[in-house]
């Protein structure tokens, strides 16, 4: 069985979930050096979710923990569950899921899945669990068009 997954607004297939990782990765991984370098790019947007209009509204009704929670993640790289914890001043992960939990219903009123927004990739090292939270490309592009994180107020 194949896994598809949309890119920019194209279909892309292979073969198994680690090759599709690898190639969201690359292909991320591209979109951001285009990004990075100023080129103009193609603002598909995936099934309309991040439009300015849903990026604002988001924006406009998280919380304060949620804000600081995308900020932390704004540049588009990974953040792990710990730098989170720390950054937002939090006691443990638990509190960091009460964060998204709070996040994933403010997404649910604007008729936004999580995933829309954020991914989270989860990795062993033996009994040891790392998270790494990415924002999502689309939701970054839109957003910087409305001049956030920088040109708006932290709280």
């Amino acid at each position: 069985m194949g896994i598809e997954f949309k890119h920019n607004g194209r279909l892309w297939r292979t073969d198994t979930v680690d090759e599709a990782v690898a190639l969201r990765k690359k292909l991320e991984a591209h979109d951001q050096a285009e990004f990075e370098a100023g080129e103009e790019l193609p603002y598909v947007y995936r099934d309309d979710v991040w439009t300015p209009d849903t990026v604002t509204d988001l924006l406009k009704s998280a919380g304060d923990l949620q804000k600081r929670f995308l900020r932390l993640i704004a540049d588009g790289g990974s953040v792990t569950s710990e730098d989170l914890v720390v950054g937002l001043g939090l006691d443990s992960e638990v509190s960091l899921a009460g964060v998204l939990s709070g996040l994933s219903k403010q997404l649910k009123k604007l008729g936004v899945k999580p995933s829309d927004l954020y991914t989270v990739e989860v990795s062993w090292a033996g009994k040891s669990k790392t998270r790494r939270f990415r924002i999502a490309s689309e939701f970054r592009w839109s957003a910087s068009e409305l001049g956030w994180p920088d040109k708006w107020p932290e709280k």
